[in-house]
């Protein structure tokens, strides 16, 4: 087959397309190609022939002859999701087995060049996904290391509430419609209180067996005391852990304490992924029609040092066009799909660049485990792999998808 994989960023507004196509032809050693641009489809003609020199590729709304037996074609239709301006390619780009370019489209509701109908925008249209809390108040679980299955609680434990807390990123005193001297930025758990918020929970340090205890005693960051997997951190006689770092419990079953609806292999990158979906949700506090939401999410290295991944959500609501896993055949059908397009950088210590981050009021911030940190960055460099390599760097920044 001459075609390997497409992906299509399909912007209604702007009317237009990004094409990224990957073939099974390195076109630096022989590129007899022709892009044929019609209203309905794309079709590209490869010529695997000596006697045919290069040629220009074109943007015609002429179909391409089909008489040699050498002329391999490939058709991908579009005109379910979009109609093409014919004679509208630009940027085409040829470079060993990729072929990049961009085309317009017609409005989808009426109109020209000039005006268009638009249509009202419908929110929310990424499924987000939602957690599943494996816990309610009164049960008796135990806490355990997802790593060694060490029991790291004291014994079966119980909770009288089970409550959610508030965003972080928000000043604790515009709760309150009067001011209180006592506010301070982190809510203390009652002893038998179960706090949770993104993929992390708050417990009293009492719940924690008293070994555990006793080896996390002048650590900062709390370990298991067994295989010294890093579960979470300690905020005086509180104690956060990770989800993707604890397991709970519950009778004969083990489980990790939230669970995600639309689920990957890896807990660790469910939780990166459903992070980001949450903080960029939460962004929503009516700045997301005049600037893109800035995330950054921080994760301990060692006791006194902490690395930071800087993302900037670039389209939250993309809609892409994909393919099948596997092409059989010369017409290739596209499927639509809905996710986030985003720039990502890793900054290994607390820079300039960091602190300018941290201190914009409009960047929402958040902790992770180590673990979280690696698979989902994993996750971002798998992802990027979708578009050709010269069009996944910009500005110092790494561009990727999330839900591919």
């Amino acid at each position: 087959m001459l075609v390997k994989d497409i992906f299509i960023e399909l912007r209604e507004r702007l009317r237009c397309c990004n094409v990224y196509i990957i073939t099974n032809v390195d076109f630096k050693k022989d590129c007899n190609l022709k892009v044929s641009i019609q209203s309905d489809c794309i079709v590209l003609n490869y010529y695997d022939n000596e006697d045919y020199r290069r040629r220009d590729s074109l943007s015609s709304i002429e179909s391409l002859s089909e008489s040699e037996d050498d002329n391999v074609t490939c058709t991908i239709p579009i005109q379910e999701f979009c109609s093409i301006i014919p004679n509208s390619m630009s940027c085409l780009k040829v470079d060993k087995n990729t072929i990049t370019f961009r085309i317009l489209t017609e409005a989808k509701n009426g109109g020209n060049f000039y005006k268009e109908l638009l249509a009202p925008l419908k929110e929310n249209r990424i499924e987000l996904n939602k957690l599943i809390i494996n816990l309610n108040s009164g049960d008796e679980v135990k806490i355990l290391c997802a790593n060694c299955q060490n029991v790291v609680s004291n014994g079966f434990i119980k909770f009288d509430r089970v409550l959610e807390l508030p965003t972080s990123n928000l000043d604790m005193s515009e709760w309150f419609c009067h001011g209180h001297g006592h506010t301070s930025n982190m809510l203390k758990p009652s002893k038998l209180d179960f706090l949770y918020r993104l993929t992390f929970f708050v417990i009293n340090n009492n719940h924690l067996s008293e070994k555990t205890n006793k080896f996390n005693q002048k650590r900062s960051v709390y370990h298991c005391n067994r295989c010294l997997a890093w579960l979470g951190s300690k905020e005086k006689n509180n104690v956060k852990l990770y989800n993707s770092e604890v397991k709970i419990q519950h009778g004969t079953v083990t489980k990790h304490v939230f669970k995600h609806v639309f689920s990957t292999t890896d807990i660790s990158t469910d939780d990166f992924i459903y992070t980001i979906e949450c903080m960029t949700k939460e962004f929503n506090l009516g700045l997301q029609y005049t600037m893109m939401c800035k995330i950054v999410l921080e994760c301990a290295v060692t006791a006194t040092t902490k690395q930071y991944l800087l993302i900037w959500i670039m389209d939250k609501d993309l809609e892409v066009l994909r393919n099948s896993d596997i092409i059989d055949t010369n017409t290739i059908e596209l499927h639509s799909s809905r996710l986030t397009k985003l720039l990502y950088k890793i900054e290994p210590c607390l820079n300039d660049e960091v602190e300018t981050w941290l201190t914009d009021p409009s960047v929402v911030n958040t902790d992770i485990s180590k673990s979280m940190f690696c698979n989902g960055l994993k996750h971002l460099e798998n992802m990027s792999l979708k578009v050709p390599e010269s069009f996944r760097f910009t500005n110092g920044y790494s561009v990727s998808y999330l839900n591919v």
